[in-house]
């Protein structure tokens, strides 16, 4: 399990996943802190249950297939999108026929990755380092994208506020809420519940983390003298116990490993909760540069994130490669407003006003929080890239919430109530059966959500030329951008409203197919009733349908 999938998920929820692993894992586990405060849950509208059918027979594995969000349901019995497929079958003797520019908006891409660097879009109008705005578009040395987030002294943000915190201190008075507006005395009031309640799950959390890393340390310890260091699965399942401490070590040990509760991924989720406590929390914290325009880094202090995010878009085509992009022929144009906390709406609408003006035809947002006190300006953005022919698409959010009732910001209504034309709200899908289709931890909404796409144990880039596989709506999103991506490379009449058009009219459904509500007590519920087209993105059936359509062109 990763850290980010981790953090993915409502805190409280991360709290009773470690727990739930510890509990099955350790017989006597240690007393754990106290549980955190609980926000009273949010009235979901009904729906329609039907019997649960029996599961999909799929191939047998612990865990998926380095490739397979690429591969076909038809045809390798896998629930990817079958974008293998299209280009090997209906492709064949094709070659792609423009590039594409998706604007990966993020913490920051890797530029010097192997598998990226060949892909990344330039600014051919921009001479790299002369410290000269060269194209006169505002922004100097923009050779590969922008960062619009620096500190006083000129150093990219790293840590952030959470929404909510700066809100808090809007009506404190704190530092955080700099250039907020404060709010009315009632709302400070509901502001002030909802801030101490992230601050108690986000303490309750670290706290749960803790322990768990001390059960984690006590069971290596215990098997390293025997075993040998570095502890593996594979060493540690081999491992004859001599007594029943090593027995029960072992069985921890093993336990805690299939969950994915390893040394550096409790490692990674400690560091990144106590950046929550200490910085996400913090009502005087502001690390930003007042007025600043912003620099050319567009790869930041932690570009994690961001580089997955575009490896699933368009790396490098090489089969020799651990990882390959869905679309060949696209240009990463890195845009950076995602730091290690909540996104600024100022921010985010200047990001997407960038990618448009400088030739985005796809905006890839894999991003999202639960208060938008500037959203007139990101709305505003939206419509900028609407009007522009510009197609945005956008994770729905880890919180297992129903985004109808629980939005995830930014959002496809728009404060009018009218609904953005360009845009694909995206959920997250399973590898593993029609019936665990639905991911645990994906938002879902039949107004507000479009599709679902793969977006767990997904293998991509991260930093220094590496690759992981990572969950969340955030890898599901980048999925459709590089389905969309793949369509516009290969037919060049298509603009991208037509291709939102085929991406919806093609997705597979699955009539009878029965799953687990995201983030539910077990309730089961049609796959249907979780989005408007009720449906999984197909690649292959999207190439088919964009071929007749051009056969139809005069």
């Amino acid at each position: 399990m990763s850290v980010r999938f981790l953090m993915g998920r409502p805190t409280a929820a991360v709290a009773a996943l470690l727990l739930a692993a510890c509990a099955r894992a350790t017989p006597t586990p240690a007393p754990a802190p106290s549980a955190p405060a609980q926000a009273q849950p949010v009235q979901q509208p009904p729906i329609t249950v039907s019997p649960p059918p029996e599961p999909t027979p799929l191939p047998s594995a612990d865990t998926a297939r380095a490739d397979w969000h690429r591969l076909d349901y038809d045809a390798d019995r896998v629930l990817g999108v079958g974008s293998e497929r299209a280009i090997r079958e209906l492709l064949a003797g094709r070659q792609p026929q423009r590039e594409v520019v998706v604007a990966v908006i993020d913490g920051g891409v890797d530029t010097a990755h192997t598998f990226l660097r060949t892909r990344l879009w330039r600014n051919t109008r921009e001479i790299a380092g002369n410290g000269r705005d060269d194209d006169r578009n505002g922004y100097t040395d923009d050779v590969s994208g922008w960062n619009y987030m620096v500190t006083p002294t000129g150093g990219a943000v790293g840590a952030e506020t959470f929404e909510v915190t700066r809100l808090y201190a809007a009506c404190r008075g704190g530092a955080a809420g700099r250039g907020i507006a404060r709010p009315a005395a009632a709302r400070c009031d509901s502001i002030a519940e909802q801030y101490l309640e992230k601050s108690a799950e986000v303490q309750g959390t670290l706290g749960q983390i803790r322990s768990i890393e001390r059960v984690l340390t006590q069971v290596s310890t215990a098997l390293e003298p025997a075993v040998g260091a570095p502890l593996t699965r594979a060493k540690v399942q081999g491992f004859a116990p001599a007594n029943a401490q090593q027995e029960q070590a072992k069985r921890t040990w093993l336990q805690l490993d299939a969950n994915g509760l390893g040394t550096d991924a409790i490692a990674e989720a400690k560091k990144a909760y106590e950046n929550q406590a200490t910085f996400g929390l913090d009502t005087a914290y502001y690390p930003r540069a007042a007025n600043a325009a912003g620099s050319a880094d567009v790869t930041g202090p932690d570009a994690s994130h961001g580089t997955h995010v575009a490896g699933i878009i368009g790396a490098e085509r090489n089969p020799a490669n651990a990882v390959m992009g869905i679309s060949p022929n696209v240009r990463i144009m890195a845009v950076r407003a995602v730091p290690d906390g909540d996104e600024r709406d100022e921010d985010v609408a200047r990001a997407i006003r960038y990618a448009v003006d400088n030739g985005a035809q796809i905006i890839n947002m894999s991003f999202g929080k639960g208060f938008s006190p500037g959203k007139a300006a990101v709305d505003s953005a939206v419509r900028y890239a609407d009007e522009k022919g510009v197609l945005l698409v956008h994770a729905a959010g880890n919180d297992g919430e129903n985004n109808d009732v629980v939005p995830s910001y930014p959002t496809p209504t728009l404060g009018n109530g009218s609904r953005a034309r360009l845009w694909l709200e995206v959920g997250a899908s399973s590898w593993k059966n029609t019936a665990q289709l639905a991911t645990s931890f994906s938002n879902y909404g039949k107004q507000q959500v479009d599709l679902f796409a793969p977006g767990e144990s997904i293998l991509s880039t991260v930093p220094g030329g590496g690759v992981k596989r990572e969950d969340g709506t955030s890898m599901a999103a980048p999925v459709v951008s590089g389905v969309a991506a793949l369509l516009l490379t290969y037919f060049p009449k298509l603009t991208p409203a037509d291709v939102r058009d085929i991406i919806v009219q093609s997705v597979r459904t699955f009539p009878d197919a029965v799953v687990t509500l995201p983030g539910g007590e077990g309730q089961r519920v049609p796959f249907a009733a979780l989005s408007r087209t009720g449906g999984l993105i197909d690649a292959y059936a999207a190439v088919k349908l964009a071929l007749q359509r051009e056969s139809l062109r005069p």
